[in-house]
């Protein structure tokens, strides 16, 4: 495993999501979940379960409070279609933020990565954040990647993870396989789609990633 930190506590691979999810971001959802899973951590969000029962901020609260990393993307900050704000990723950073202050030990110890679309943007929509230091993607894809790559760091096990321009060439392969992978697993487009079919997309993503030389040991 990789060194522990001072409180002697190695942090769990879980990456806990917080991301628009809409036909826009779709692109860059898939680079989240690819950068996550490449690296050897599990992304965690709250398409994993679809349990009508269990109630969504039972759930926000369950996957935070078992993620020791968190991604948040601010980036969506125009009106939706009824012309009202989406809180959403503002409200599930604000739990991340509750957790690391005011939680356990374990809860403390979480590291946190806020991304935007565009740099200097933030503090005019959320002041309380001023003084933090928010990445811009611009909404591509390949940023994303190197923005989670960077943030990461390292694998698991505390091995250095390969350059982001690796990464971001094998998520063009993986995108261009992803049709004949489905095939063969005998699923259609819509089947595999990252968020409609959210588990069988991670299980395409994950047996590639799996395929790939110097990675199957990080993916497990």
């Amino acid at each position: 495993m990789g060194k522990a930190p001072a409180h002697g506590r190695v942090p769990n691979s879980d990456v806990f999501i917080n991301c628009p999810f809409d036909d826009e971001y779709q692109p860059c959802f898939e680079a989240l979940l690819f950068a996550i899973t490449i690296s050897g951590y599990r992304a965690r969000c709250a398409l994993e379960e679809n349990d009508a029962g269990d109630i969504r901020f039972d759930k926000l609260r369950r996957l935070i409070e078992q993620s020791d990393y968190t991604l948040h993307d601010l980036s969506r900050i125009q009106l939706g279609a009824n012309e009202l704000p989406r809180f959403n990723m503002p409200f599930e950073l604000g739990l991340m933020m509750g957790a690391k202050h005011f939680g356990g030990p374990k809860q403390r110890t979480k590291r946190a990565c806020i991304m935007v679309a565009r740099d200097y943007v933030l503090p005019k929509y959320l002041s309380d954040l001023a003084g933090n230091d928010p990445t811009a993607h611009g909404d591509d894809p390949r940023a994303v990647i190197r923005i989670v790559r960077d943030h990461l760091h390292n694998d698991p096990s505390g091995k250095r993870l390969p350059g982001a321009a690796h990464m971001a060439e094998l998520f063009d392969k993986f995108c261009a396989d992803l049709p004949a992978l489905a095939q063969r697993a005998q699923l259609t487009s819509d089947e595999v789609h990252a968020r409609h079919g959210y588990n069988n997309f991670m299980d395409m993503l994950r047996g590639f990633c799996a395929a790939v030389p110097g990675v199957a040991s990080r993916v497990g």
